[in-house]
């Protein structure tokens, strides 16, 4: 039996039975299951779980896209919302937005003064995004601390953003509706609209697998539509097409 004893993955799909091959030694066991050029593999062949298996019955490490959906991380539990408070804001440049639990993005808060000083106005429990001035953004859980203050416990962005998801499927359930699109010149199943979100890195690397970011939202093409649908899922939101 074939052992690989690479570390990374000897084939990995990157759309559907579309493949990126790492290892050369596989190619002689994929060339007549489909076409191979260069280090891309398009399986055309109807047996396609046969041939996963066997693959990795000769121990070669194999991704496919459902695997990588599947490793996504989930949303944690949702953090309660809780009462406001005020905070100063540190620079005049200094900005804060907060993850809109309908919307599903960032919606950006402006600033109150109080006694000439300006601050922003933030919930116990929402989770912000904070820039100053054209710097990076970093990415806070606000609490109330016991002085009666704001305090900012900080995030990386796919922790704000689960969280962020996790709120708002605690406070709206509802399906994310999708629109069918006119179809691209010589595709002939169309194509469906997702509203633009913001979305954790992972999920956003995944889904540009098979979908297309335009300045309206996701162009999904009905091929990778399960995909798509079963990427959605793990974050824990159900599509439903808009007919």
């Amino acid at each position: 039996m074939k052992v690989s004893k690479r570390s990374s993955r000897d084939l990995d799909e990157i759309a559907p039975n579309r493949f990126v091959m790492s290892n050369p030694h596989i190619a002689s066991v994929l060339k007549s299951e489909g076409v191979i050029t260069g280090r891309l593999f398009e399986l055309t062949s109807w047996r396609r779980e046969g041939l996963l298996a066997r693959l990795r019955e000769r121990g070669f490490i194999v991704r496919t896209l459902a695997d990588r959906v599947e490793s996504l991380p989930a949303p944690p539990p949702p953090q309660p919302i809780g009462g406001i408070g005020w905070r100063p804001l540190a620079t005049t440049n200094e900005q804060f937005g907060h993850f809109d639990l309908r919307q599903l993005r960032w919606h950006p808060l402006a600033p109150t003064l109080r006694d000439g000083m300006p601050g922003v106005v933030l919930c116990d429990g929402w989770v912000v995004r904070r820039r100053k001035g054209r710097g990076l953004a970093s990415f806070y859980l606000v609490h109330k601390e016991r002085s009666g203050g704001i305090g900012l416990r900080p995030l990386d962005e796919t922790e704000a953003l689960l969280q962020g998801y996790a709120q708002a499927l605690a406070f709206d359930p509802r399906p994310l509706l999708v629109t069918p699109h006119p179809a691209p010149d010589g595709d002939a199943e169309g194509t469906l609209l997702l509203p633009m979100l913001e979305l954790p890195r992972p999920y956003r690397e995944a889904l540009e697998l098979g979908a297309t970011r335009t300045t309206d939202g996701w162009l999904v093409g009905r091929r990778n539509w399960p995909l798509v649908q079963a990427l959605f899922r793990r974050l824990g939101i159900v599509l439903t097409v808009d007919a």
